[in-house]
């Protein structure tokens, strides 16, 4: 049996990535996460802009646990945002901290540059550097690094998987083995 392959009609890919066209109303999705993220930003604790890199984009943003907390480091949170690869921002999405925070969870939200300024393979490995120094300087912030959990949302949940399988003693030798122990792919 031979399976014929056509090449594939670049507007249909389109039509297949492009998740604004399926979900009508999406623009007050945006709104709603927009006005969530400046109210988490302003109510809860939190460390904007810091550097993970020195590249376009390589920002994160720390939300350090807040109230009731067992004793020790917290659990992290780190979460990227979606967006096709090509749009969105890390300050449209701190809407996550303010639940996860408030229960004693130490929430990252890091940013990334842009296609097609840069390749998704960039964006992977710029994930990379964010998770090296999240493990590296999150218990300087009351996180504990070997408890990091990586979520993600569209092309932020493909992120988090591939941080997965990422070669970490490749990154750093002062880097353990498993950085990353689970991921949350959100679709």
């Amino acid at each position: 049996m031979t399976i014929e392959h056509k090449p594939f009609d670049p507007a249909w890919l389109d039509s297949q990535y492009n998740n604004r066209a399926l979900v009508p109303g999406h623009a007050a999705h945006f709104e709603r996460w927009a006005a969530d993220s400046a109210k988490a930003r302003r109510e809860l604790s939190c460390l904007l802009d810091l550097a993970y890199g020195v590249e376009a984009g390589e920002t994160l943003d720390v939300f350090p646990a807040q109230g009731m907390r067992q004793k020790g480091l917290a659990p992290v949170l780190v979460f990227i945002h979606g967006g096709y690869w090509r749009s969105l921002d890390k300050a449209d999405h701190s809407f996550v901290a303010a639940a996860f925070a408030r229960k004693g969870v130490c929430v990252v939200v890091p940013n990334y540059a842009l296609c097609p300024a840069v390749t998704v393979p960039d964006i992977c490995l710029q994930m990379v550097r964010a998770m090296a120094w999240v493990h590296r300087h999150i218990a300087v912030h009351g996180g504990d690094p070997g408890r990091i959990t990586v979520a993600g949302h569209s092309a932020g949940g493909h992120l988090a998987a591939m941080l997965l399988s990422a070669q970490w003693e490749m990154v750093g030798a002062d880097l353990p083995v498993s950085v990353v122990r689970n991921a949350l792919s959100i679709h």
